[in-house]
């Protein structure tokens, strides 16, 4: 099985996960979303708004060896606005992975001083840690939660 196979089950898996957590959301009001929380990056649109952000920073090095800002949660005052970035990001995720070779994964890119293949597991692993927080957050608030273990996602659950 060739490397970039696995690359872009895991990029799917994130996409299929990330999609569930929006489920989750659609029971919040805006106030909810934004409401502060005790923990990490606080409010759910700072998490959200926090993964987006780390992730096009990511694939903008990939791309052209320069890191944007971040993403400013502040900017963002409702659900619709954060998904809509949020999906943005993960498209282009997986546009970035779609276009690789196999052969492209063990590059090492001047300035990250990693292999692309790194890369792009530290995305995905990034966002399954923040997933965890999210759905913490969400079983605060009453919404339904699920486990994302990614074999879930290999059976098609």
């Amino acid at each position: 099985m060739e490397a970039l196979t696995i690359i872009k089950s895991l990029v799917a898996y994130n996409a299929d996960f990330d999609q569930r957590i929006w489920q989750s959301i659609e029971g919040l009001s805006n106030e909810q979303f934004c409401a502060d929380y005790p923990y990490s990056h606080g409010s759910l649109r700072n998490h959200l708004v926090h993964v987006a952000s780390v992730e096009r920073a990511w694939i903008t090095g990939l791309q052209s060896g320069q890191r944007p800002p971040h993403l400013d949660p502040l900017e963002y005052t409702t659900i619709d606005a954060v998904r809509n970035v949020f999906n943005e990001m993960r498209g282009n995720v997986i546009s970035y992975v779609d276009q690789l070779r196999d052969e492209q994964l063990a590059e090492i890119l001047p300035g990250i001083n990693l292999a692309r293949w790194q890369v792009l597991i530290q995305i995905t692993n990034h966002a399954t840690d923040h997933r965890v927080q999210i759905l913490r957050i969400l079983h605060d608030y009453g919404q339904k939660t699920f486990d994302q273990d990614i074999v879930n996602h290999f059976w098609g659950r």
